[in-house]
């Protein structure tokens, strides 16, 4: 399935992978090392952290991010907070950076709760998205969503103070978080 994504994504951005047929054969090798040499990047035809962070964000040569990852983005959350679920295995960490309006509302439901809010879910990569099962249009795509629990507060609450900051709530009372989006 990755490699359909990839092939995918190499037919998008103007590359000839052969058939989407998910098989890494020559023509998506090649396909790849032609992409990686337009923008800039090793080219060896694999698929690693930098060549997918190009590749799924239509931007080129990907930076690596992680040596930022423990700035402070507001009084009570740090950058590494909002980095993709995937670990590492599909993008470096920040496909999309997190927006600065989503970030000071989050901010204020912390300290309208006056207690520790935990990030579940911040910016995603599109391959982390689906694997989670988040729609192709996904505010977490673009740093726009955060999914996230306030362990001394209900669900309920947190959705409360988060709508009293103007942002969006859908409530996952069974798995115990909110998504939050502007």
């Amino acid at each position: 399935m990755y490699m359909e994504l990839i092939q995918e994504a190499l037919v998008a951005a103007g590359y000839d992978p052969g058939p989407i047929d998910g098989i890494d054969g020559p023509l998506t090798r090649a396909a790849i090392a032609a992409f990686q040499a337009d923008r800039g990047l090793e080219v060896d035809g694999m698929v690693g952290p930098l060549t997918h962070a190009a590749l799924f964000r239509g931007d080129g040569p990907a930076q690596e991010v992680t040596d930022a990852a423990g700035e402070q983005l507001t009084a009570h959350f740090k950058r590494d907070e909002f980095a993709c679920c995937c670990e590492g295995r599909y993008c470096t960490g920040f496909p999309a950076e997190m927006n600065g309006e989503l970030l000071a509302r989050l901010e204020a439901v912390r300290v309208a709760l006056g207690a520790a809010v935990i990030v579940t879910s911040g910016v995603r990569c599109p391959i982390r998205n689906r694997e989670v099962g988040g729609i192709a249009n996904s505010r977490h795509l673009v740093g726009y969503a955060v999914d996230c629990y306030a362990p001394d507060f209900s669900v309920f609450e947190l959705a409360a103070a988060a709508e009293n900051q103007g942002l969006g709530v859908i409530i996952y009372e069974d798995e115990g978080f909110c998504h939050l989006e502007i």
